[in-house]
């Protein structure tokens, strides 16, 4: 036997808990696992040992539940996608009650079975020649088996069910026909009891999207943030405090796909977003809320943004790569620069990925400018506008040692860029600690900022004509 008082119960970072006794605590809660982006598969992904990204839902229920004679507690209705394994189960009017016994009754779709899941009960059948009550003792898609009388009248009753059956009416208050979570339980306390029952379901997602308006004079933006959850577990939820959460993972597989045991590191720390209003969940729906309120008429300043290449990080998070060739030429053969906006927003992370869609105010209508992935470090919304073809750059490795003893890589990169307009430009160099997630600056020659959790940014006031180089050294450990 287990208790069934939990303390709670821990998810990547994530604590779901009661709320404290100074008032009435929300009957629902969920918590969200953002939907992996479109990069997740990006040079392999998990292909190539990435962390498994968390997903689902932690949901976490309040029920006022009636404990049998025969100490049975069930609570119907729950998702249909749910873990069994983590289901939890916790008792406020008797913290001694033990669980004997723990089951998940999958939901019935059709009709026959939702009769099966009354065999062994008293149900009634109604035909054109009267109504029999008895008890079911069999069914299949053609007939019924009811059985009438008692003692030396007991006798079974075959019915045909293509015609000659016109209704069944099953007991009054039996919801099998749902998904229902049952329990067992010891308490020295019948009658109505105060539970909460908490548990991981599949089949809940949200995505992140963007909303940018510019001003006629390009120079001011509104700027709005929403989440779109996706629903299809299943069940309802009413009123539920929602959290969501960008980031985290189950942690990373200790053999990689070559059969070589790895050594683990911290997974990506999650960032959450408590919804300020309670929100209907309903089953297989969608629902908008707001991530961050909308910012109205925000400066928005112009910055050229150069990477030397694409981000390869999602590929090497349970190994780290120790090669010192890989990407690490000059030039790369891929580097992009590119006009973009900029605007502040009041966060301590990245905003999550998502679409950005971008259009400008033409007196009475809008124009559409863009649709493209966001680009966001901390405190700061890019989005991109178009190609910048005058900028140019290369990217190579001044040195680079790996110590297999000491489990570290350290390198020296130089990064290029030069302008080839008639224009002095802002430029934001992006770099990227892609090798490892557990890594250290060591002696920059710039100030440097980090645009997510393996990014790095430098800034660079470029002449027309002129040159900058940025040198920066990483060590990684594991």
């Amino acid at each position: 036997m287990r208790r069934a008082y939990i303390a709670g119960l821990v998810a990547v970072g994530a604590i779901v808990a009661t709320a404290g006794a100074g008032g009435s605590p929300p009957r629902t809660k969920v918590t969200v696992w953002s939907a992996p982006g479109p990069a997740a598969a990006a040079y392999g992904g998990l292909n190539y040992g990435g962390y498994a990204p968390t997903t689902g839902a932690l949901v976490t229920e309040r029920r006022d539940v009636e404990l049998t004679a025969g100490g049975e507690v069930q609570i119907v209705g729950v998702a249909a996608t749910v873990d069994a394994a983590s289901v939890q189960l916790r008792d406020f009017t008797d913290p001694a009650t033990t669980i004997i016994e723990q089951r998940f009754m999958p939901g019935a779709s059709t009709p026959t079975e939702i009769l099966r899941r009354h065999v062994g009960a008293q149900i009634t059948v109604v035909t054109a020649k009267g109504e029999l009550t008895g008890v079911l003792r069999s069914v299949d898609e053609q007939v019924l088996v009811l059985e009438l009388g008692t003692g030396d009248q007991r006798r079974l009753q075959v019915m045909r069910r293509d015609g000659y059956i016109q209704d069944v009416r099953l007991p009054p208050g039996s919801g099998v026909d749902k998904p229902t979570l049952v329990w067992r339980l010891a308490s020295k306390k019948p009658g109505k009891h105060d539970v909460e029952v908490t548990y991981r379901a599949d089949g809940m997602t949200w995505t992140a999207d963007y909303l940018a308006v510019l001003d006629e004079a390009g120079t001011a933006v509104d700027f709005s943030a929403w989440a779109t959850v996706k629903n299809t577990t299943g069940a309802s939820f009413d009123n539920a405090e929602l959290t969501l959460v960008n980031g985290g993972a189950s942690g990373p597989s200790s053999v990689n796909p070559y059969g070589v045991a790895t050594r683990s590191g911290p997974p990506p720390a999650p960032t959450r977003y408590t919804i300020a209003q309670p929100v209907h969940l309903g089953a297989a729906q969608s629902v908008q809320v707001e991530l961050l309120p909308t910012r109205q008429a925000t400066k928005a300043r112009s910055v050229v943004t150069y990477e030397a290449m694409p981000d390869p990080s999602l590929g090497f998070q349970a190994y780290p790569n120790t090669d010192c060739n890989q990407f690490n030429g000059v030039g790369m053969g891929n580097g992009r620069a590119e006009v973009a906006i900029e605007l502040d927003v009041p966060t301590k992370d990245a905003l999550p990925d998502g679409r950005v869609r971008m259009f400008r105010r033409k007196t009475d209508r809008l124009e559409v400018v863009s649709e493209e992935q966001l680009r966001s470090s901390a405190g700061l919304a890019r989005i991109r506008v178009a190609p910048h073809t005058e900028i140019t750059g290369e990217r190579r490795a001044v040195s680079c040692n790996y110590d297999e003893r000491a489990h570290t890589v350290t390198e020296k990169l130089e990064v290029k860029v030069e302008n080839k307009s008639k224009r002095a430009a802002e430029i934001v160099i992006r770099e990227f600690a892609w090798r490892w997630p557990v890594w250290k600056l060591d002696g920059e020659d710039a100030k440097s900022a980090r645009g997510g959790n393996q990014t790095l940014e430098y800034r660079a006031n470029v002449p027309a004509g002129g040159k900058k180089t940025v040198t920066y050294s990483l060590v990684y450990t594991w």
